[in-house]
């Protein structure tokens, strides 16, 4: 049962008119009706059934049957590049025929070889390619055949009744129309008896209920970019039989609108980053921007999900994604032994609290549903305000972050990493990993500096960087730079000799939806059925590289060649002398320290873009180095000491068994979110090198050295949490039914070992 009031608050506020904060009187519609672009969508009907082969008193056993012919197209608003979208798709799919051409001439001779030599070894490690991510994924496995009891037999048809039959698939069988949510971007592959993706927070409620009531398990889901295996099903199975698997993909609630004159945001779970840095604009603040301004905005993954997982990035003024303010969903047993749907509401918006609803007349869930409906449809609202509770005043973004970071001297908290995965602070919205159920969530939005100054600083040693980032970057909270970026020699060689094509296209039209069309590109070539079909566009790009031009100037091309460390830093002035104070204490770094410092200020837009275009592509092009190359990779990222500045080792000689030495790395990139001290490292091996192993090794390592891992992307199942994560996560989902298996968790019913 759901453990909500009932009834529905069916009034509407009346239309208001107001004056905006540039002094304009502006309708509400005006405001609301650009919150989300409107997308017209055409879709086939699918069904998800199942057939039923053999029965049982316990229930049917039944063999999977594939029923889905559903394709989703949508049109909407876009921002519109520099070139035509056409000239370049026509532009790429040239290039990429030629290249290929090219490339399977100049590699055939030597793959006759290479089988020869090659016919016993394992398929090699490869990255994806995602921003800062590894690994390759495992292929699809056959048809599970599945023991239902009739309340699952029906759920799928009780689920279609519910939110629509053209919102629930079947995943049993991974076809084209439902791979994208049952493989992970990295890795994790899965079956699941549904897909429901529903339209409304009622519905998504109480297609909740449906599903812990037929005793399936549960695993939430946005736009599935996830990197550890977290967000999509698994096949571990329990008693000889899995629990089936329903996936709440949320990406259809992406209504968002801003409270608070603009200084908050409310999102919905499948709001998307890079929307709504793009809304900010559109609904007139444009002093305002949101969270997540790079990195893989332009996969557009969902705020809900950065706040799941804790998601870091470049801003290190602004820290994590963090909120107390949030409406989420868990699921408990009662004293009567029934399983009830809890909806808690933290989100701090008057009207919307659930003191605001007595005597039957509604919920807060029901109420956001007719709020958002209204700012989706265009009526006029008045822009809603927190409210005077303690949820109002309630954090909206990590602020204590900028104080925090800056704590790195030889003492415990300097000691101490910046932020991590298994942070328990906070609501349990925060870092749950699927836990809870996020339905909606609170953001602050930050101010735009009123100017900013971009450097590549190059650096003779580790050590000299090391004390830049600590007595200039991190001097104190008030002048922190807007971002600090670090990159090795390996990084800057691997992605100057095999990420120039990408790079210079995101110099020249931006990381936005253009991109992210070339990439939806790639990663459909890379599925087509012909055999190289997922190394193909990695060998043309890589084939093609050194015909295309640098990305970087001339200037900092030199300062890369000579020396081994570097840093793309970004300041900001916000009227209080922030700049100009940074700026004296890097003059005074650089006199003091004139043979292993050298400083370059970018003079344009351009050159600034070239740096972000350089550190953007580096996991893209580590992937492409490595198919070019014929090696194997893997990556990792984590968390050190902020006042560390220790490189971990590969590992121990007994983790290698008989080894004389520990496997050399061809390449070793290192870059990192400086300032927050979190690293990336992108590692590639000859193909006889045991990668796992080397993978397992560095994480002991990095432990020893006292990081933290992983530090970005969640534990799914990649990682195993440390005790009082696991117990939290315990605490928020009693009966295991939310997303189980993650973080090192058993998968049985409530934990069962």
């Amino acid at each position: 049962m759901f453990h909500l009031k009932s009834g529905l608050r069916s009034h509407r506020l009346q239309y208001t008119t107001i004056s905006n904060k540039f002094g304009r009187n502006t309708s509400c519609s005006d405001l609301f009706g650009k919150c989300i672009r409107t997308t017209n969508i055409t879709r086939a009907q699918s069904t998800a059934t199942v057939a039923t082969t053999t029965t049982t008193k316990g229930g049917s056993t039944v063999t999977p049957t594939n029923h889905n012919n559903a394709n989703t197209i949508t049109k909407g608003r876009s921002e519109s590049p520099s070139i035509k979208r056409s000239t370049a798709l026509t532009l790429v799919g040239l290039s990429l025929g030629l290249g290929y051409a090219a490339g399977s001439l100049q590699s055939s001779s030597s793959t006759t070889n290479d089988n020869k030599n090659n016919n016993n070894q394992q398929r090699p490690v490869l990255p994806s390619g995602l921003p800062r991510n590894c690994c390759s994924c495992d292929a699809p496995s056959p048809p599970p055949l599945i023991t239902l009891t009739p309340e699952q037999q029906e759920l799928p048809n009780l689920l279609s009744k519910l939110v629509g039959k053209e919102n629930v698939i079947s995943g049993l069988i991974e076809d084209s129309s439902n791979s994208k949510f049952l493989k992970g971007a990295r890795l994790g592959r899965g079956k699941a008896l549904a897909i429901v993706q529903p339209e409304s927070l009622v519905d998504a409620v109480k297609a909740l209920e449906l599903i812990v009531n037929a005793d399936c398990v549960v695993i939430p889901q946005g736009q599935n970019t996830g990197l550890t295996g977290g967000s999509v099903p698994r096949e571990e199975k329990e008693n000889g039989s899995p629990r089936p698997t329903i996936i709440l993909n949320m990406k259809k609630l992406d209504t968002m609108f801003p409270i608070d004159d603009g200084e908050k945001v409310v999102c919905l779970a499948g709001s998307g980053i890079a929307t709504l840095a793009t809304n900010l604009q559109e609904w007139g603040f444009d002093d305002r921007e949101s969270h997540s301004t790079l990195g893989s905005t332009f996969l557009n993954p969902t705020t809900a999900a950065g706040v799941a997982f804790g998601s870091g990035g470049t801003q290190l003024r602004k820290g994590s994604a963090y909120t107390d303010r949030a409406l989420y969903a868990k699921v408990y047993e009662n004293k009567w032994g029934r399983r009830v749907v809890q909806v808690v509401n933290t989100l701090g918006i008057e009207g919307i609290e659930d003191s605001d609803f007595v005597n039957n007349s509604g919920t807060a869930l029901e109420q956001l549903d007719i709020y958002a409906k209204d700012v989706k449809t265009g009526y006029r609202r008045p822009m809603a305000q927190s409210s005077k509770s303690v949820f109002g005043r309630a954090k909206a973004s990590d602020r204590d972050y900028p104080e925090r970071v800056c704590e790195c001297k030889n003492d415990v908290r300097g000691r101490s990493v910046s932020r991590f995965n298994a942070d328990t602070r906070g609501e349990d919205c925060n870092r749950s990993e699927g836990k809870v159920l996020i339905l909606a969530t609170v953001h602050d939005t930050f101010p735009k500096p009123i100017e900013k100054k971009s450097f590549w600083i190059s650096f003779q040693d580790f050590d000299t960087a090391q004390k830049f980032r600590k007595h200039v970057c991190l001097d104190n909270p008030k002048d922190l730079p807007l971002s600090v970026e670090y990159m090795d020699r390996d990084s800057f060689d691997v992605i100057d000799n095999a990420g120039r094509i990408m790079g210079n296209l995101i110099r020249m039209v931006g990381i936005g939806p253009f991109v992210g069309v070339l990439w939806d590109l790639k990663l459909k070539i890379s599925s087509l059925p012909f055999d190289g079909a997922d190394v193909f566009c990695d060998r043309v790009l890589y084939w093609l590289n050194n015909m295309t031009p640098s990305i970087l100037p001339s200037k900092i091309m030199e300062m890369g060649k000579k020396m081994d460390h570097h840093i793309a830093i970004s300041v900001g002035e916000f009227g209080e002398g922030e700049m100009t104070r940074f700026l004296e204490r890097m003059a005074q770094f650089q006199q003091e320290n004139k043979k292993k410092v050298v400083i370059h200020e970018c003079k344009s837009h351009s050159e600034e873009m070239s740096l972000t275009a350089f550190r953007f592509v580096a996991a893209a092009a580590f992937r492409t180095w490595c198919v070019g190359n014929n090696v194997q990779g893997f990556s990792v990222d984590y968390a050190m000491p902020k006042n560390s500045d220790v490189t971990p080792s590969l590992g121990d000689l007994p983790a290698f068994g008989d080894a004389n030495q520990l496997p050399l790395p061809l390449k070793r990139m290192r870059y990192s979110h400086f300032g927050c001290n979190v690293f990336h490292e992108d590692l590639a091996f000859d193909l006889n090198v045991d990668v796992h192993a080397v993978h397992s090794s560095l994480k002991r390592s990095v432990s020893a050295c006292g990081g933290r891992l992983p530090a970005e992307h969640g534990h799914g199942t990649e990682y195993e949490a440390p005790k009082e994560t696991q117990k939290r996560w315990m605490k928020m989902d009693p009966l295991n039914v939310m997303n189980p298996g993650i973080g090192g968790l058993s998968v049985k019913y409530k934990y069962a070992s």
